[in-house]
């Protein structure tokens, strides 16, 4: 279906083709792992790791890491990485043995030298000393590459979203630039007004649009934001609600600028109402097939 087809289509009716054209995923093979996250991560204790080696096998292990840590206390730094954490002030519940809870923090950032046994006893606690003196292989950096590809697993639901956007930027430059219009990823309301003369009436004084197209030749803007949902949800509904009323006020703009919305993602099955309700109020609503059948560059054209 070509873009003046799909305008011409009641709201129910873009809808329903928009809905059978969803795509299973936007997982490109660099979605999985950033690598060069992990081994930058890996690197910020690579000193320390190596040194932590010397514990890798110890009968002893406690009064042997006493005794490294009060020589050289930095390495306790190390310690979170090692156990798949992030956090650098550790809260920590415990409870004794009547079940009464008591809560603390340890800060790996700043190294308390004179309680280095709280560190100690924390390390012991997690089963870290138990994994170093049977389970380690020799090189803990291996080990960290490891815990890190683990953690960055994390960032994978950011990433999903820095995929889409990442799609929806290469397009509207490769419009952008075969129409001779100029474009933009990440720009404000205050950024617009300033490159382009352009007033745009928005929901949040930080709103970012993750894309526009401006042509100077008539001045017109498009303002375009984008999502991608594998999965169900309420943020789905509070995303569809949000661009609806975001809509309506660029709608009450004196110039003349269109709101489109780039989505995508089998999630939307779970959400049918509220993505309907959307198509009520939004012309623009495109997904990943639709980009891929031009249009965007349909789109600036009529």
């Amino acid at each position: 279906m070509k873009f003046q087809e799909y305008m011409e289509l009641s709201a129910d009716k873009r809808l329903k083709q928009f809905m059978s054209t969803l795509s299973i995923t936007n997982r490109t093979p660099d979605y999985y792992v950033n690598w060069a996250k992990v081994e930058r991560e890996t690197k910020t204790f690579e000193l320390e790791l190596n040194t932590l080696n010397f514990l890798i096998g110890k009968q002893n292990i406690y009064d042997e890491a006493m005794m490294l840590f009060k020589k050289q206390p930095e390495l306790l730094k190390a310690i979170p990485t090692l156990v798949a954490c992030r956090d650098k002030d550790i809260d920590i519940l415990r409870f004794d043995d009547k079940h009464n809870m008591s809560f603390s923090k340890i800060n790996f950032k700043n190294i308390d030298t004179k309680n280095i046994d709280v560190y100690v006893d924390f390390a012991k606690e997690t089963g870290l000393l138990d994994f170093l003196a049977h389970s380690a292989n020799r090189s803990l950096v291996d080990y960290v590459y490891g815990v890190e590809v683990g953690l960055d697993s994390n960032a994978r639901k950011n990433r999903s979203g820095s995929t889409m956007e990442s799609i929806v930027e290469r397009n509207i430059a490769t419009v952008a630039n075969v129409l001779n219009l100029e474009w933009s990823s990440q720009i404000t309301a205050k950024t617009i007004r300033d490159k382009w003369g352009m007033i745009v009436p928005v929901d949040k004084s930080d709103r970012r649009f993750d894309g526009s197209i401006f042509n100077p030749s008539n001045e017109k803007l498009w303002l375009i934001e984008t999502n991608y949902y594998g999965g169900g949800g309420s943020k789905l509904k509070a995303v569809a609600g949000e661009f609806v009323t975001l809509n309506k006020l660029i709608k009450t703009a004196t110039g003349n600028i269109k709101f489109v919305w780039v989505t995508d993602g089998i999630g939307w099955n779970t959400a049918h109402l509220p993505l309907s309700e959307a198509f009520d109020s939004i012309d623009y609503i495109f997904n990943l097939f639709m980009l891929q059948n031009k249009f965007l560059s349909e789109m600036v054209l009529s």
